[in-house]
């Protein structure tokens, strides 16, 4: 981006950020300039196009300019535009828990696929984060109630800022959970579903820096080559299920063997499933 930017239109703007942004080996440059620029435009990516002639005033070059910057030294675009829409919910996003994958939208795809419109049980969300998984459950199961929880208390801060913000805070509690150190016995559920930590350290250690310096690692790394946590949340899943009630989980590279050995005691009708790319990456069963 030029310092002293004069008269420079739009799709001059997306040309130089997405140039400074490959540079910088940020790796969808162009998508992310985009992004930036509609979010202070405050247009649809799209309308960038429309009247691509447009000249830019300089305030609003200023702030892409920052913004851009901020990108290229890797802060993920989400917590530069502070927001991130999951399974088409705008919800707030932070460092205070681990970005919303896209991925995480087919879990919850693949849950309201095989649970009726008129489900009005209980859902627990082991690990809830910013809230992504559990409020766009609950959005879609208008009759259903959800527990959150999870260890961290920045975590849980911003799952009641996006559970508030979606006019949920009736139907939704949050609750410190430590799964290494409590368990579910006092709570019946209907429904568990988790995005665990699941990666291994090495795994981590080639992660990009958008992930590597910006993500919390205690909601990401788990030991026994990535498998603890999701080992002890098949055992919680055990504990607090009601007869034929579901369990529903993200797992990791090396895992899908894992999750059905893990699964095979206690569970039946075992699903595991693919993502996107066609990677097994999800497991659905049922608590016999």
């Amino acid at each position: 981006m030029a310092k002293n930017p004069e008269h420079l239109t739009c799709l001059e703007v997306i040309d130089k950020s997405s140039e400074f942004l490959r540079l910088k080996g940020v790796p969808s440059p162009k998508c992310d300039s985009e992004w930036i620029i509609s979010s202070v435009l405050e247009k649809k990516r799209l309308e960038l196009y429309l009247n691509p002639d447009d000249i830019l005033s300089e305030e609003a070059i200023g702030k892409i300019r920052a913004m851009v910057v901020m990108r290229g030294k890797r802060i993920p675009l989400q917590h530069i535009l502070q927001s991130v829409n999951f399974a088409g919910i705008l919800l707030k996003c932070d460092r205070r828990a681990l970005i919303p994958r896209p991925e995480t939208e087919s879990l919850v795809d693949h849950v309201l696929s095989r649970v009726p419109k008129s489900f009005e049980g209980k859902i627990l969300d082991l690990g809830i984060g910013s809230g992504a998984i559990l409020i766009a459950l609950c959005l879609s199961l208008e009759k259903a109630s959800g527990i959150g929880l999870d260890s961290s208390e920045d975590a849980l801060s911003l799952a009641e800022e996006n559970i508030i913000t979606q006019g949920l805070e009736k139907r939704i509690r949050l609750r410190k959970f430590d799964w290494h150190l409590d368990d579910l016995r006092q709570i019946d559920a209907n429904l568990i579903i988790s995005n665990p930590p699941y990666l291994h350290s090495r795994e981590w250690e080639s992660a990009e820096p958008e992930v590597k310096v910006h993500d919390p690692p205690e909601a990401l790394v788990s030991e026994q080559d990535g498998f603890a946590d999701l080992g002890r949340i098949i055992g919680l899943g055990a504990q607090s299920l009601k007869s034929e009630g579901i369990l529903a989980l993200e797992f990791g590279i090396g895992h899908p063997e894992m999750i059905e050995d893990a699964l095979s005691s206690d569970f039946g009708d075992i699903e595991v499933l693919k993502d996107l790319s066609h990677r097994k990456r999800f497991a659905i069963a049922r608590r016999k």
